[in-house]
């Protein structure tokens, strides 16, 4: 269909212009005539409720919902009984497989929860005696720095000794 707005060329299904916005569902009634009623915007909605409802099994229900012909009513409305059949037959799966997996969860807990106990403790006291029988690795060579630099106190308390010297002198000098 053609935009009356614009002129862009979009497809039927398009609800509205791809390039300027305009409603192409109202152009289209218009053009043709026809205005939907209560019992065709009522079919719509349901057959879109429909086909939501059947999308997480038929993943293309869904997309042919502007395509308003009886046979894709059809289609829509036994895609939503397969989807509940199928339903139904995992409900009856789920509400037996369900309550099994409760009652051997409620009676393996407290047999797993020791198991995973004791395994931490015996994990750990062997993790100590490694620890205790390990050495400490040998020291890395100095990589970056190319030389090694003198420390800040090296030299201290050779030049501290200079100044005590003239220091006594001169009070030795004064008495």
């Amino acid at each position: 269909m053609f935009c009356p707005n614009c002129g862009r060329d979009n497809s039927g299904e398009r609800k509205f212009c791809a390039s300027c916005g305009t409603n192409l569902e109202a152009v289209s009634q218009a053009l043709s005539g026809t205005r939907d009623d209560f019992f065709t915007k009522t079919d719509a909605a349901l057959d879109q409720l429909i086909a939501r409802y059947a999308e997480h099994v038929f993943k293309d229900a869904p997309s042919k919902l502007n395509d308003r012909r009886v046979s894709n009513s059809w289609k829509v409305l036994g895609q939503g009984a397969i989807t509940s059949f199928v339903d139904l037959i995992l409900f009856s799966l789920m509400w037996n497989i369900l309550p099994l997996r409760f009652l051997i969860l409620l009676i393996s807990t407290p047999f797993r929860l020791l198991s995973q106990r004791n395994n931490q403790q015996v994990s750990t006291t062997e993790g100590t005696r490694e620890k205790g029988e390990r050495s400490l690795p040998d020291p890395l060579p100095n990589k970056w720095l190319p030389e090694s630099f003198p420390s800040i106190s090296e030299h201290t308390t050779r030049n501290l000794e200079e100044p005590l010297k003239t220091e006594r002198k001169r009070v030795a000098g004064k008495e």
